[in-house]
């Protein structure tokens, strides 16, 4: 058997309700929710191993580009199966990028500008919003609530600008690059 990552386990217990014996013992449905999620874990985790960016706005607007990609194809696909697995694709790229954020980039600017900090106070709030919407598109899969969709695009887009233009520039501008390879292999 492959040896799972510890941190995947804890997502899969804390968001699935899935461990790894009910995945191997359990329903058809468990064993494919379990399996898929695996791969797309293993195929994110392998990109950012082997990418090597060289600071922290590239790495963390590429991240974006591919977690637009994904919620867009997300968007326009018409099986339950397919959308099931690129939502779960989304779902967990998109708890690892605000992960990396509120864990390691935000405390960064924090420590330099001290805990007043309003970007990031609305960064934050924003990221309360996403993971609520996610929760939202989770419940109805098979009806898809084309609203909540929509209003989580426009969230992103807004979300991902202010980011982009903003933090990302500003950590790179005044972290030093020894600083940018600690941050950016934390993140890898």
């Amino acid at each position: 058997m492959e040896q799972y990552d510890k941190e995947f386990l804890e997502y899969m217990k804390n968001k699935y309700k899935l461990t790894l014996d009910k995945a191997t013992n359990g329903t058809e449905q468990q064993i494919i929710t379990f399996a898929v999620a695996w791969n797309i874990w293993k195929q994110a985790k392998n990109l950012y191993y082997k990418t090597e960016q060289e600071d922290v706005a590239e790495f963390m607007s590429k991240d974006h580009s591919r977690l637009d990609y994904i919620f867009q194809e997300f968007r326009k696909s018409k099986s339950t199966g397919e959308s099931r697995q690129l939502f779960m694709e989304f779902e967990a790229g998109i708890g690892r990028h605000i992960k990396w954020e509120e864990k390691i980039l935000f405390p960064l600017v924090r420590q330099k500008l001290g805990d007043d900090s309003p970007m990031i106070d609305e960064l934050e709030l924003q990221h309360l919003r996403i993971m609520d919407d996610l929760t939202r598109i989770s419940a109805n899969l098979k009806a898809r609530d084309t609203g909540i969709e929509t209003d989580l695009e426009r969230l992103l887009a807004g979300h991902d600008k202010m980011e982009e233009e903003g933090i990302y520039q500003w950590i790179d501008a005044y972290i030093d690059d020894k600083a940018k390879r600690a941050v950016l292999s934390r993140m890898r």
